[in-house]
């Protein structure tokens, strides 16, 4: 659950339904402390009806934003259902941040800052309030959330480090070029 893809300019933004069931797919390079991390994002816009189909995500998600729009209480208010779903069906050590979004929308906010700053604390998360209009910490949350997770695997990430062989370079354009099937995909992605 999260934002969205970048377009052509590196700005993040709503991308079109890529993945079957309504489910939106999108993947993306960034470096974090010199190293380029390829990340997946799967969001299901925290629609209900595909609340089954958000639990199979789970299981295999490293970080995990849990998103809330600021003009709307209501959706504040499922994040703690989405919390405990997250608590009952992701791996153990799972990096989650909470994000207020649309705060681009200050005339409609409907939850307080503090609000969110808040749960965040009680959940041991970090916060931020973000605007995919206004690009307001987009970038930010989601090189946290990396850095969250490079942390949390920081051992296999040593061990990719102090590896005999870089791959060639026709090899990572090639991996560029696939996206992830089914369960069979030997490619690891740390977020």
């Amino acid at each position: 659950m999260g934002e969205r893809e970048t377009g052509s300019d590196g700005r993040w933004e709503n991308g079109k339904p890529g993945a079957p069931g309504g489910v939106d797919f999108k993947m993306k390079t960034i470096e974090v402390d010199g190293i380029k991390v390829r990340i997946q994002i799967w969001d299901t816009a925290g629609q209900e009806r595909y609340q089954t189909i958000t639990k199979q995500y789970y299981r295999r998600a490293q970080g995990i934003f849990l998103v809330y729009d600021i003009s709307s209480e209501r959706s504040y208010q499922h994040i703690v259902k989405w919390a405990s779903d997250v608590d009952e069906y992701a791996p153990d050590g799972v990096q989650k941040i909470l994000i207020g979004n649309k705060a681009d929308e200050e005339h409609k906010r409907q939850v307080a800052k503090e609000q969110g700053l808040q749960l965040a604390r009680e959940y041991g998360m970090d916060f931020y309030e973000t605007s995919a209009c206004s690009n307001l910490n987009i970038k930010e949350s989601f090189t946290r959330l990396t850095e969250l997770v490079l942390q949390a695997h920081r051992k296999e990430l040593e061990g990719l480090r102090t590896a005999t062989a870089p791959p060639e370079l026709a090899q990572l354009e090639e991996d560029e070029q696939q996206t992830p099937g089914g369960h069979d995909n030997p490619k690891n992605c740390w977020c």
